[in-house]
């Protein structure tokens, strides 16, 4: 998923000459590796293969990897911008794609007599391989301080809060937050995710002035339009960038892009899941997912359904009433964690006014008793939602989707939104579960991120997803 979450972005050339030495010294060496990795793959395919052909002469080697360092260039992958692994990982593999294409068209108008197979391994071999090397180049070269951004956050709000612990997350970034700046008179002299509050708005250049600051980040999503311009008069030409984060909730309810028409600024928005071709496409990644997982995970379905079931002897899935597209309900299955009289035990452990309170926030217990040993672990590692794929299969559900909340929590938490949140099909996972799962998120966050999936859904959005709860599920972050 991007981080470039700000809509408004000024870039001021403020370069040194030892940035620049720095920068170049960079590209070089990524641009040295990419076309050395490409030469390997090509040699690793040939002899692989055990052939020897004309796609291995040397001047149609050197077209091609100036092609790929051109694909590699135009997808700006030479410009080392503090993006996310995600982002990095879709310009490799776009970039790669074009090569290929690139390759295929100079294979077709010249009629050479070249392996199409052998072109398309390569290629394919060098895309991961490229991305790997990547990953531990820019990690090295943040660990070095050649690639480190120093962030200066105003306002010390819910907004700049979350961004600092965001970037605090995507190392690959290479950002730090020198702190934040805030009007709030309480917050002076605060430490706010982990950075403290330096100052106010007002104090802005004595802080430039005394620290090196790369990038000012405005994460004031009410600001009125006077403040902001005065925050980029007094940063012009101080910072090498200045961003703005606005209302998230304007982002999911109007998922804005900006186009220019002779100097007219037209801000338009993409209609998400609310495109019936993109529902087919997700529809089609569900069911081809589902029944891709249900086979690869059928070993592990049926030893926790033995595992459950000699626990003792109680039922293995049990049906449990949730809000499905439209509103309408819907059996979810999940396997067993609690005892079998668990219903019967709740009313019982609510006795305890401490425990009632906790239960009414959240509809359920962080040390529930009724959970069993089997239990626990399912809930930690998440395996107890597994045959939610059946849920899938059945068209009930997602693989990635809003949360699919009991019915009575959803008054509560979406009000009169919640016809817009399950105007789609909940998920087994979605942008809830990237983002803390049950530790950071408040109603309001649930429901903004929910809405922002859904006006922003593309393929790629969901496999970064899908990967990022693999990373959280190893984790077992935030699961119980």
């Amino acid at each position: 998923m991007k981080n470039n979450t700000s809509v408004a972005s000024l870039n001021f050339p403020l370069v040194t000459s030892l940035d620049f030495v720095k920068r170049l010294t960079l590209v070089g060496g990524q641009a040295f590796l990419d076309v050395a990795i490409l030469w390997a793959c090509f040699n690793a395919v040939k002899v692989f293969w055990g052939v020897d052909s004309i796609f291995f002469w040397a001047d149609i080697k050197i077209f091609f990897y100036g092609a790929a360092l051109i694909c590699f260039y135009s997808r700006s992958l030479y410009s080392f911008r503090n993006w996310t692994f995600w982002d990095e990982m879709r310009e490799v593999l776009m970039a790669s794609v074009m090569l290929l294409l690139v390759i295929a068209l100079c294979l077709f108008a010249f009629r050479l007599q070249i392996s199409r197979v052998l072109v398309v391994f390569s290629v394919v071999l060098f895309a991961p391989t490229s991305l790997l090397v990547r990953y531990f180049i820019r990690q090295a070269a943040v660990s070095a301080g050649f690639l480190r951004t120093s962030v200066l956050i105003i306002g010390a709000g819910k907004s700049g809060k979350l961004y600092a612990q965001r970037i605090a997350s995507h190392t690959f970034m290479g950002c730090s937050v020198l702190g934040f700046l805030d009007d709030n008179q309480d917050k002076l002299g605060t430490n706010v995710a982990g950075a403290p509050v330096l100052g106010k708005t007002s104090d802005f250049q004595k802080v430039v002035q005394d620290m090196k600051v790369d990038e000012v980040v405005v994460a004031i999503p009410s600001a009125k339009r006077e403040f902001l311009s005065r925050v980029l008069h007094m940063v012009n030409m101080r910072v090498k960038n200045v961003s703005y984060i606005p209302d998230i909730y304007m982002l999911a309810t109007f998922s804005a892009y900006m186009r220019d028409i002779d100097g007219l600024p037209i801000v338009s928005a993409p209609r998400g899941l609310m495109n019936p071709i993109n529902r087919f496409l997700k529809n089609v990644m569900d069911y081809v997912g589902a029944t891709v997982a249900l086979v690869l995970f059928s070993p592990i379905f049926l030893y926790v359904a033995w595992k459950i079931k000699k626990d003792d002897g109680g039922i293995v899935i049990f049906n449990q009433i949730r809000t499905g597209k439209d509103l309408t309900r819907f059996s979810m299955y999940k396997f067993r964690t609690m005892v079998p009289n668990a219903e019967e035990k709740l009313a019982e452990i609510l006795k305890d006014e401490n425990v009632k309170r906790e239960y009414e926030v959240a509809f359920k217990l962080k040390d529930d008793p009724r959970i069993t040993k089997i239990g626990r672990f399912l809930r930690r590692s998440s395996l107890d939602e597994l045959p939610q794929l059946l849920n899938v299969l059945k068209g009930e559900m997602s693989l990635i989707g809003p949360r699919p909340f009991v019915p009575q929590e959803i008054e509560p938490r979406y009000g009169n939104m919640a016809q817009q949140v399950y105007s789609v099909k909940p998920g087994l996972s979605g942008m809830w579960q990237v983002s803390g799962r049950n530790d950071i998120l408040d109603y309001q966050q649930s429901r903004d991120l929910d809405l922002y999936y859904i006006h922003n859904w593309s393929i790629w959005l969901d496999i970064v997803i899908l990967f990022r709860t693999l990373q959280i599920l190893i984790k077992a972050d935030g699961a119980y």
